[in-house]
């Protein structure tokens, strides 16, 4: 089944909005999964087969098109270009490209780093930058032009469709005009020069026009990589002699139908063997399935030296833990790992995870899953990685299998990933009581590039959306903000905000008011948790072992953190104002929780307290504005039981942060209460928590007798101790002779000369 990403490429279902009415309770994940994504996904899947099998006559002629737009636009560009930026062109460019011709040719490397641009991207050379943003075109379906040449150091490049809208045609003309209509759209990047590099200092992604995506002629250009070099050299020859992609695209075709052993399509390594195989009547194999087979050996080989580098973590730290799946081969094809600090962590911490699988290893196109948390003093936890064969639901089955397995047995309340259906349906099959939700900014992210073109033309339909998903406070609110929002912008047969209405309550976070999500959307993490934690710092086309030494540059990162925070514990910090209720939080919770908590009194100050019924409704309304508020309000409703003492505001952040909103400080302050309320203190985000938890853990694993715990629990105190006692000499030599002490009986016990131990002391001492 295609995920939920993958849906997202082709149209889900005719069904009409106004024919799906609301529902006001939720429906489960497993609901929707099987009764509408389901359903769509099947049907799409049987009309891609019937693609590939029936409709080559259609994707030439797609293929056609993509050439003449190409035509137009080089042809645009050879006549307005001036010779400053001609020379500026060739002077930027390298001879191999000057050699193939008008036409775009995107290399191998640039489509396997094919991304999104975004502001900040920087290149090496110009060329690279322009290959970057005309590879990013291919594939999204426009085509890219490169503008102004202010002095060699600023460059446009814009959509082929910038400028001044056409002027009509004279329909009584019977020559057909070669060109293209110009609709004035603004998408483009600003390309600089900064301290010797190009940078992307200005990225404008959203078009005015539809775009026109050619899938197929993607999947050939990637296919260079199982060609042998007798059809690269012709590939290059074809280049050379300026055919332009498609038709190339379309003379490969009839040589595949010809010979019959040519394919270009990406397979399983083993599979793309076999059947390349049987299609010869010779028992020699022919060159695609020698690329193949060396492909998976490379592959192959990439994992082998990933693992490793793994068993060296594992003799390194006896506290590191991997476990591999393995095919009926006996071929390693995922991987799981995480160490005994994590594990701990999961245990105290595993009320609420994240998962992430947008990022790729395009080197092999093997998904990188994340898992994180968050600890009590609201920063992310790495809890565990993992290196998957591919994105199928029954790879992730066994990823959740995994992590319930080496983390204790744990189920979380709570996950959070980033749109994918077979993941949901993963996390529906091995946790099926667990509340799953996917990532808001990762769902409005896709639905703005999906349609795009569809928003550009209705207006302000964009940032309603963005509003009304973003400031809503009750399911009704949305729903029928919803319903009217499709009916005053005319787009009831838009599919795919169908295809978004209908998954709305596994993404919409006002069904999602009464669960804990800890600093969701304030955190912002749309991105994806690995393109945060991965990017900058391991591409797409490093080997897996760049992605173990991230994982334990992470970690490192981690302890550093945890001691920085374990150091402030000691401390008291600066409160903004005189009042009591500030200070009495200061005491309360953890450094970093307390400056949110201090936020939040902050904002209080810019509303009025208007009694709507007195003792138990009171309405504050916004009388000054503040930077970044989480809803875009201008007035909240509190209501109070005076016989439980509880304060439930509309906003809802104590069920979703288990903090206090600023609408209840407010009214706090109104009220003359000073102290926070014992039952809106929650444990998790105090200092003590952890400790307390981390005493349960370690005892509870001492009686199932886990040496790894009991290593990293005598690390732990260790450290503890060591930084209490390291700056003061007499405390830490009194410190030094009574460990002596007791290594030499503990020895003496086990009947070990103590002298035969002394690599012991020297990991004590180093770590």
């Amino acid at each position: 089944m295609s995920s939920a990403s993958e849906l997202s490429k082709e149209p889900v279902g005719k069904q009409s909005m106004t024919e799906e009415r609301p529902q006001p309770t939720g429906d489960s994940y497993e609901e929707l999964s099987s009764d509408s994504i389901e359903k769509n996904t099947d049907r799409i899947l049987a009309d891609e087969a019937d693609k590939e099998t029936n409709s080559v006559d259609h994707s030439l002629q797609q293929a056609e098109e993509q050439n003449q737009l190409h035509d137009n636009v080089e042809n645009n560009e050879m006549v307005n270009r001036n010779p400053s930026e001609s020379d500026s062109d060739s002077s930027s460019g390298s001879d191999s490209d000057s050699e193939l011709g008008k036409y775009f040719y995107p290399k191998f490397e640039e489509l396997e780093a094919a991304r999104k641009p975004e502001p900040g991207m920087k290149f090496q050379t110009l060329e690279d930058a322009n290959g970057f943003y005309s590879t990013y075109a291919l594939l999204t379906g426009f085509v890219a032009k490169r503008n102004s040449n202010y002095r060699r150091q600023k460059y446009h490049i814009e959509c082929n469709r910038s400028g001044k809208p056409t002027p009509a045609r004279n329909p009584n003309r019977k020559r057909k005009i070669n060109s293209f209509e110009r609709t004035n759209c603004q998408a483009k990047v600003i390309v600089k020069l900064t301290k010797g590099q190009w940078e992307f200092a200005t990225v404008r992604n959203e078009h005015n026009h539809p775009l026109s995506p050619n899938p197929s002629l993607a999947r050939f250009f990637l296919s260079q990589k199982h060609m042998s070099s007798e059809e690269k050299s012709f590939l290059k020859v074809l280049q050379q002699s300026k055919i332009p992609p498609n038709k190339i695209l379309r003379i490969f075709r009839r040589m595949r139908s010809s010979f019959g052993n040519i394919s270009f399509k990406k397979q399983d390594p083993v599979s793309s063997v076999r059947s390349s195989s049987e299609n010869i009547p010779s028992k020699k194999k022919d060159p695609i399935s020698l690329q193949c087979t060396e492909q998976r050996k490379t592959e192959n080989s990439d994992v082998e030296s990933a693992l490793k580098h793994l068993k060296e973590l594992e003799l390194r730290n006896p506290s590191f833990f991997y476990i591999k799946q393995t095919d009926e081969d006996n071929i390693v094809r995922s991987i799981f790992w995480t160490d005994a600090r994590s594990r701990m962590d999961y245990n105290i911490f595993g009320d609420f995870i994240s998962v992430d699988t947008t990022y790729t290893t395009n080197r092999h196109n093997l998904p990188v899953a994340t898992i994180t948390g968050i600890n009590n003093h609201g920063r992310t936890l790495l809890l565990g990685c993992a290196l998957l064969r591919d994105g199928r639901a029954e790879t992730f089955k066994w990823m959740f299998q995994t992590l319930l397995q080496v983390l204790g047995g744990k189920i979380p309340g709570s996950i959070i990933t980033n749109q994918d259906e077979p993941l949901g349906r993963a996390i529906a099959e091995v946790l099926p009581q667990v509340r799953l939700r996917f990532w808001k900014c990762d769902v409005m992210g896709k639905a703005h590039e999906r349609i795009a073109a569809f928003m550009a033309a209705r207006g302000n339909i964009k940032l309603e959306l963005d509003s009304l998903v973003d400031n809503s406070l009750t399911e009704m609110e949305f729903e029928e903000g919803w319903s009217s929002l499709i009916e005053r912008y005319d787009a009831s047969k838009n599919e795919y905000l169908q295809f978004m209405w209908r998954i709305r309550k596994i993404w919409a976070p006002v069904y999602f008011r009464q669960d804990f999500y800890p600093f969701a959307e304030s955190l912002g993490r749309g991105e994806g948790m690995n393109i945060v934690l991965f990017r900058n710092y391991v591409l797409p086309k490093d080997r897996i072992e760049k992605f173990i030494e991230r994982y334990e540059e992470i970690q490192k990162t981690t302890l550093k953190t945890d001691d920085e925070d374990r150091r402030q514990a000691g401390t008291v910090p600066s409160c903004f104002s005189l009042q009591p209720i500030e200070k009495h939080s200061s005491t309360i919770y953890t450094r970093q929780i307390f400056l949110k908590v201090q936020r939040e009194l902050l904002h209080s100050t810019a509303f009025d307290v208007h009694v709507v019924k007195k003792g138990s409704v009171y309405r504050l309304e916004r009388v000054f504005n503040y930077e970044n508020p989480e809803f875009d309000r201008n007035a909240f409703e509190v209501f109070v039981d005076p016989v439980s003492n509880t304060f439930i505001c509309q906003c809802a952040k104590f069920a979703r942060d288990r903090l206090l909103c600023c609408h209840i400080f407010r009214l706090f302050t109104q009220l003359g209460i000073n102290e926070i309320p014992g039952q809106y203190i929650v444990p998790r985000w105090t200092d003590k928590f952890k400790e307390e938890k981390a005493k349960q853990y370690t005892e509870k694993c001492l009686e199932k007798a886990d040496s790894t715990a009991r290593y990293e629990m005598l690390m732990s105190k260790m450290a503890d101790l060591s930084k209490k006692i390291c700056s003061d000499g007499t405390k830490c030599n009194a410190f030094m002779l009574e460990f002596d002490s007791i290594q030499e009986k503990l020895l003496a016990t086990d009947g070990e000369n103590p002298r035969d131990n002394d690599n012991c002391m020297e990991i004590i001492t180093t770590s």
